[in-house]
């Protein structure tokens, strides 16, 4: 008797438009690179998008494939696309569903540990379940009732959630500033191409943004600890 704490988590149902979607086009991108290769013969950056395309569509078939999340009476443990890692209840704060606007997943499931960092825990999200927030609210009741873990809450452990939070969110903000900063290169470079002047495309549209991208994360996530320090309650 495993008392309803037994439960894995894979997927299922039909795989997410998303996914086929990005494997589809790492697959076109990978033989178009290949193509131009043969004909104009090997670059270095040809050999970097060769290598992304394939790493992401690799990655995807994996996520689908072989992920999990196991549940038992001794910890929950998450499969991921290479790697497995086990915690101990002793080791979870807690099991939350959140918004997630970004991902393949609107409604994915995360486990926090006690240090206030988070996990995803793969396919217990709206894709392979019907209401995952409640699955997550009955997966915490059971844990509870069998002793496992509690509903305790720890300041500690809450402000280090919301500063990872925060964190992310200047993460999310710096690289749509990025992009931003790709694009207005790109109109750049396409300009100088139709003018006849020379490009320096790979130093431009990769170069430039991955230095902008600390850059914008530093003043973001500076930004955001202020913003926090003055909503706190005992700003003055």
């Amino acid at each position: 008797m495993n008392d309803g704490i037994e439960r894995e988590y894979r997927g299922r149902r039909v795989v997410p438009a998303v996914y086929v979607s990005l494997v589809a086009v790492a697959v076109m991108a990978a033989v178009g690179v290949l193509n131009a290769t043969t004909l104009s013969g090997t670059k270095a950056s040809s050999t970097m998008v060769l290598a992304l395309w394939l790493f992401i569509g690799v990655r995807m078939v994996l996520e689908q494939w072989r992920a999990r999340t196991f549940v038992t009476a001794d910890g929950i443990t998450v499969r991921g696309p290479l790697r497995t890692r086990t915690w101990a209840w002793t080791e979870i704060y807690g099991i939350r569903v959140e918004n997630n606007r970004w991902g393949g997943s609107h409604w994915p499931a995360y486990l926090y540990r006690t240090d206030g960092r988070r996990v995803r825990l793969p396919h217990l999200d709206e894709l392979q379940l019907d209401d995952p927030i409640a699955e997550a609210a009955g997966l915490r009741a059971t844990a509870v009732r069998l002793g496992l873990t509690s509903l305790e809450t720890r300041p500690e452990v809450e402000e280090r959630i919301w500063r990872g939070a925060r964190r992310r969110t200047a993460w999310q903000r710096a690289s749509g500033a990025s992009v931003i900063v790709v694009v207005a290169l790109f109109v750049r470079d396409f300009w100088m191409i139709f003018t006849d002047r020379p490009t320096l495309s790979f130093l431009l549209l990769l170069g430039i943004p991955l230095l902008c991208l600390p850059v914008f994360f530093l003043l973001l996530d500076r930004l955001g600890e202020t913003l926090a320090a003055r909503r706190s309650p005992g700003h003055a």
